[in-house]
């Protein structure tokens, strides 16, 4: 995509829902629709952006489960 395009989250949200298609199969329509206007430098921004949101998410599951321990009476250390 070029900058004239002025890609925002907003916009490709309503981008990916404008194309997807009926069978809800986002990540083939994502990798199809949308992956291949993508210049190297935007793929590695979203990459970068999906790995943070998956780390974040990750540690999201790990707090959740000490706390889990914690309230069965362990006691957690790293």
């Amino acid at each position: 995509m070029s900058n004239k395009d002025n890609l925002t989250p907003s916009v490709l949200v309503a981008k990916i829902r404008e194309n997807q298609n009926n069978n809800k199969k986002l990540k083939s329509l994502f990798a199809s629709q949308f992956l291949g206007k993508f210049d190297i430098e935007e793929l590695e921004g979203l990459k970068k952006s999906i790995d943070r949101e998956i780390d974040s998410r990750e540690q999201d599951v790990i707090q959740q489960q000490i706390e889990f321990l914690k309230s069965k009476g362990y006691s957690i250390t790293k």
